[in-house]
């Protein structure tokens, strides 16, 4: 059992991406405090069983806006702890220095997180330069990088062919495809939305073309997919179904929240409360309820068996989920398409 923790630094950011659920520039730039945090953490440890994992995700906002000081102090507290990883997720679209890559190589091991969201991210040509200069510099020095895409509207109008020639040049280790939920800045910007179906379709192609191409980046995504479909565990942890039962968001204000796509808006309780009445909030509880409940269009679903049920924040359209439907329909053998890959 791995118990993520979102470690807030900051809400606020030096981008303003058109997605960004935390909003940018406009979120909130109350730094953490660093003991605060830790001894919360020691205290909702304490109240799981032993073999527990837990996975520290510092993230914001820009985590890196914070001294590094502060992140340091919270990192040493935990590093090299049993059981205990830890990395970031960070936008790279600022000056790194030597001491923010000699954190990332000793308290990450020379790993982290990056986002590449080509239309929605970056204001102009030189940030996006700065980004890619900044992966070139890190891969140089031995430090593994992990790509996370958005999925929006006008990624759809890129063939999978050159969205994986992309990835290719950016020289990652991995990619994971996320899919975009209605918050923050996300709200007032509803034309990047894809259609549901549309993006089923563009996933499915994407699909076929890596296992046919074999491109030197593995695209998570899809291969957990397909590993979860050939052990038949595809309704255990997949498609966010469980995200507040295993995931704390720590909010630089001290508030605490579980899915971070909505943590910054819905909050279950505070820091200095403790972790048993951020586990036993009603809100908390609302929410799990809600993960754990199918309505009439999942449960007569000809594929809920192997979806599980969709995270129940991605908007539908005329009564479509986000799912991919027909994608699963393919790596089942269930659509009139031949596929030799999987049979469940």
């Amino acid at each position: 059992m791995t118990k993520t923790i979102y470690v807030k630094t900051t809400g606020s950011c030096n981008l303003n991406c058109q997605h960004c659920f935390t909003g940018g520039r406009n979120g909130d730039r109350t730094q953490f405090d660093p003991q605060q945090y830790g001894d919360w953490i020691e205290d909702y440890m304490s109240k799981h069983p032993r073999g527990t994992q837990y996975h520290l995700e510092f993230h914001g906002g820009e985590p890196f806006l914070v001294p590094l000081a502060k992140l340091t102090e919270l990192a040493d507290r935990f590093f090299e702890r049993e059981g205990v990883s830890m990395c970031a997720n960070s936008n790279l679209t600022f000056k790194i220095t030597d001491e923010i890559l000699a954190f990332i190589q000793k308290y990450f091991y020379g790993h982290i997180g990056t986002s590449w969201d080509h239309w929605i991210r970056w204001s102009n040509q030189k940030q996006f330069d700065l980004w890619r200069s900044n992966l070139s510099m890190l891969r140089e020095h031995g430090v593994c990088i992990y790509l996370k895409v958005s999925v929006s509207r006008e990624l759809l109008n890129m063939t999978a062919d050159w969205f994986i020639d992309q990835i290719e040049s950016f020289g990652v280790s991995e990619v994971s495809l996320e899919r975009l939920t209605c918050d923050g800045n996300a709200k007032e910007n509803m034309d990047i939305f894809p259609d549901n179906e549309a993006q089923d379709n563009w996933y499915l192609e994407l699909y076929k073309r890596y296992k046919q191409r074999k491109p030197n980046v593995k695209i998570r995504t899809l291969d957990i997919l397909e590993e979860k479909l050939k052990y038949n565990v595809v309704a255990v942890d997949t498609n966010c179904r469980n995200c507040e039962q295993n995931l704390v968001t720590m909010n630089s204000n001290g508030t605490l929240g579980g899915c971070p796509n909505v943590a910054s808006a819905r909050k279950h309780s505070r820091l200095e409360e403790g972790a048993a009445a951020f586990l036993s909030s009603e809100d908390r509880v609302s929410e799990i309820a809600k993960e754990l409940t199918w309505g009439d269009g999942c449960l007569n679903c000809d594929v809920f068996d192997l979806c599980g049920g969709d995270c129940h924040r991605l908007p539908w359209q005329n009564g479509r989920c986000g799912g991919l439907k027909n994608t699963l329909r393919y790596l089942s053998g269930r659509s009139t398409q031949s596929n030799l890959i999987i049979k469940v």
